[in-house]
């Protein structure tokens, strides 16, 4: 297999394919549809239906990391519980938000990490935010805080974000170079099953890991290989 690959396909079928092929990948990391009615492309994405097959062409020692919002998060991890083993629960705070007439603001998204056992690729890195260590020095050597599960660190994207492209739910390249860099090795194979603009396989080429995406809609396959620099 080619270290990038683009299907355009729906996510059942793609992933049905690739199973029949015998891949297996070191990683799935991917922002489905929430099912939020919020547009036509945001309804009735079938996940109960993806996820077994997620579980078949994942390594046994690899990582699923799913991006969910905060109104169906607990009904998706009962979902993934049935499959595989959660180790964290991780907040986004994407800092800008919608709504707040009669609700709270909302900027916080979900970051799933499950895994397929107890044996796992996890690179520990810190965050972008310096320590105030009160005249301490550098603690541990690093003048940044370490990583916890909220992230506050990563601005999101704006209609004046120079890598900005026409995808309602465009993901900053920064915050999937995190999810890459933390759950992959140099050379890993990962697998987006809704890579919409493309920011994970971005991600993967800079990060030197082999990157298959998947997307039901010809004009994203477009636009991500435009990115990716592929034909």
């Amino acid at each position: 297999m080619k270290d990038i690959t683009l299907i355009h396909s729906n996510s059942s079928t793609a992933l049905c394919d690739l199973i029949t092929q015998d891949i297996q990948v070191d990683a799935i990391i991917t922002d489905p549809p929430y099912n939020i009615n919020q547009a036509e492309w945001d309804n009735d994405f079938d996940l109960p239906k993806i996820i077994p097959l997620c579980k078949q062409i994942l390594k046994p020692d690899g990582n699923f990391i799913l991006f969910q919002g905060w109104s169906n998060v607990c009904e998706t991890k009962k979902l993934l519980d049935q499959y595989f083993t959660c180790q964290d629960w991780i907040i986004y705070d994407r800092i800008k938000g919608r709504g707040g007439k009669k609700h709270l603001v909302s900027t916080r998204e979900d970051i799933l990490w499950y895994t397929n056992s107890d044996s796992y690729t996890f690179n520990k890195i810190p965050s972008t935010i310096k320590k105030k260590t009160g005249g301490l020095g550098l603690k541990n050597g690093c003048e940044f805080r370490a990583l916890s599960n909220v992230w506050t660190d990563i601005s999101p994207i704006v209609p004046w974000s120079k890598e900005r492209v026409n995808h309602p739910t465009q993901k900053p390249v920064q915050l999937m170079k995190r999810c890459v860099e933390l759950w992959t090795n140099e050379g890993d194979l990962v697998l987006d099953f809704t890579m919409g603009s493309g920011s994970t396989g971005v991600a993967c080429k800079e990060l030197g890991r082999r990157f298959i995406g998947i997307d039901n809609d010809e004009k994203y396959v477009s636009i991500t290989k435009e990115r990716l620099g592929v034909e």
